[in-house]
């Protein structure tokens, strides 16, 4: 019900039964209150057949076109093959939809402007990337610290997001140019997201490369550096060859945090925590309950359906761009600023 004060319910439909479904939306609508899924669609009908019985989903649609015309739904949440993403999430939008999309919202700058064009089209809709961390307060809590100069300065972020493949990704899109294939378009975003939240993504200076040496000629291993004007650099490296890692390291004037594991509460219920990494100090400056990323996330949009927190697509669209940036920058072999 929408009245009496209560946070409001909203109804869900899926488009796409992939694997995402589950961990993103189906497991933590169960956590979330306000969020009732209420059909869900696949172009292989039995694939959305078995989720709808495992996950008690009360109607499997005949197709996408028939899931985003039921008008009992307040929104959908796009799980397909990233090279659909923007455009079912603009076919959302036009149906009246609010559209939580999977990462990437779109792949490149012209799908970026198409789905520009019809969320600005679409009066009421709201539209979100399903770029889970942001949804989680760590990352506030260190701008925070950061803004704070309680260390001293910023002078430099350094990241490594390194997930190996299994098979090459046989069979999967990440092994697939044309459908956001590549180590730097599976993982950067998270790098890229997390600074601009620190200190925004306006570099003066953008370095990267690649041997480009993976299948399709994709990025296995990726390596990219920013550096801002007030002299902070950030430093990236994304890998499907290189043993798991997902951390990021800030040094300060005075200090050395970092974070360490920050994709554990993909999982499930895990608690983050912020470290000093210094020879004479290894402790834990300070940690959160534990969280999952997906429960957040879903708590989020429901926000942002409701109005009470800001769709922020601005923050989306400059990643988009300086990504495309990042990619020019290492397909020339060299500087790009």
């Amino acid at each position: 019900m929408r009245g009496g004060g209560e946070k409001p319910a909203y109804k869900l439909g899926i488009l796409g039964a992939s694997n995402i479904a589950v961990p993103a939306m189906l497991e933590p609508a169960r956590a979330v209150e306000q969020i009732r899924i209420a059909a869900i669609a696949n172009r292989t009908r039995d694939k959305a057949v078995k989720l709808a019985e495992d996950y008690q989903i009360p109607y499997v649609a005949g197709s996408l076109e028939e899931l985003l015309q039921m008008q009992e739904l307040d929104g959908v949440y796009i799980g397909l093959s990233n090279e659909l993403h923007a455009e079912w999430a603009a076919a959302a939008l036009a149906a009246g939809k609010h559209v939580l999309v999977e990462k990437p919202l779109c792949l490149n700058l012209d799908e970026m402007q198409r789905l520009k064009a019809a969320r600005a089209q679409a009066a009421g809709p709201k539209l979100a990337e399903g770029l889970m961390i942001a949804f989680h307060p760590w990352q506030q809590a260190l701008k925070d610290i950061a803004g704070s100069g309680q260390f001293g300065p910023l002078l430099r972020i350094s990241t490594r997001i390194t997930v190996p493949a299994k098979d090459r990704h046989a069979g999967n899109y990440r092994s697939v140019k044309a459908k956001g294939g590549g180590a730097f378009a599976d993982l950067g975003c998270y790098w890229l997201q997390f600074v601009q939240t620190l200190i925004g993504l306006q570099p003066e200076e953008i370095t990267a490369q690649s041997a480009f040496d993976g299948p399709d000629s994709c990025d296995w291993t990726f390596q990219a550096a920013l550096k801002f004007k007030n002299g902070v650099e950030a430093e990236c490296l994304t890998s499907f060859e290189l043993p798991f890692r997902a951390s990021h390291t800030l040094y300060f004037e005075e200090t050395v945090l970092t974070v360490p594991d920050f994709f554990r509460p993909v999982k499930g219920f895990y608690k983050v925590k912020l470290r000093h990494d210094l020879p004479d100090n290894r402790s834990t400056l300070c940690e959160f309950e534990p969280m999952n990323y997906y429960v957040c996330q879903l708590e989020a949009f429901a926000e942002i359906m409701g109005g009470q927190r800001p769709e922020n697509l601005e923050a989306s669209w400059e990643r988009v761009q300086l990504q495309a940036r990042i990619m020019e920058a290492a397909q020339r072999r060299g500087v790009y600023s």
